[in-house]
């Protein structure tokens, strides 16, 4: 028994699906980056400051994209920073130690649903 479907438009929907796919792998990493954005910045308000070279230092790299695997780099770029991160005794007028991980860590605890959130109103404004 031989089945054969002819289908108009595969042609089209493959196109769409291809194009679908790279344009839901660009809402990942632009909504993964606006999410590092918005941690570095909570971060920010918690470093300690002394001369404000630590607090202006922090960045997020733009996401790298690899098979599949959206990833995104928070730092801060001072030689210091990990010493200032790490030294809980340390007492700071302003800011504390583990002002990153943190603020990462209280992220964490909702980040699946702020994401979806945001992939959502993202495919719903391109209408898909």
């Amino acid at each position: 028994m031989t089945v054969r479907i002819e289908w108009d438009g595969a042609d089209e929907f493959a196109r769409f699906l291809t194009t679908t796919s790279n344009l839901v792998d660009r809402d990942v990493e632009a909504v993964l980056f606006q999410q590092g954005e918005a941690i570095m910045t909570a971060s920010k308000r918690d470093t300690p400051v002394e001369f404000g070279n630590l607090r202006s230092s922090g960045h997020v790299k733009p996401p790298k994209n690899r098979r599949g695997v959206v990833e995104i780099v928070m730092a801060y770029g001072t030689d210091y920073a990990i010493f200032v991160h790490e030294i809980r005794e340390a007492r700071h007028d302003t800011g504390k130690a583990k002002f990153l991980e943190d603020n990462v860590n209280a992220a964490a605890r909702e980040m699946g649903t702020r994401l979806i959130a945001s992939l959502k109103r993202r495919l719903k404004r391109r209408g898909r």
